[in-house]
């Protein structure tokens, strides 16, 4: 009787286990998350883009990762705008520097 008593007790606590770990029915909830990080969309970058930009914060500040991605992102923006503006002033007009870009209105 008393090995009886101890089997089952065995299986009551496994089946306890079993179902707080979630495991009974095969399934878990997907984990959540409170980060608000969106990566930028792909293609060209617009001024609203910019704007729409929320940073997660850590211990420390701004989360290194998401803010390396922002700045790596936009350099490669940058060289490819400056790209175009090297190709556009090898045929204009010898007044034109290509190494001056200026602000555009909305950018302060």
């Amino acid at each position: 009787m008393t090995w009886l008593v101890l089997v089952l007790a065995v299986v009551l606590v496994g089946l306890t286990v079993a179902a707080v770990l979630g495991r009974i029915d095969g399934s878990l909830a997907e984990p959540t998350t409170s980060l608000s990080y969106l990566p930028l969309p792909e293609g060209s970058l617009t001024h609203a883009d910019l704007e729409a930009i929320r940073l997660d914060t850590g211990l420390r500040g701004y989360r290194m990762d998401q803010v390396d991605e922002v700045i790596g992102r936009l350099a490669q923006e940058i060289d490819g705008l400056q790209a175009r503006l090297a190709a556009t002033s090898e045929g204009s007009p010898s007044g034109v520097d290509a190494g001056v870009v200026e602000a555009p209105e909305h950018l302060p």
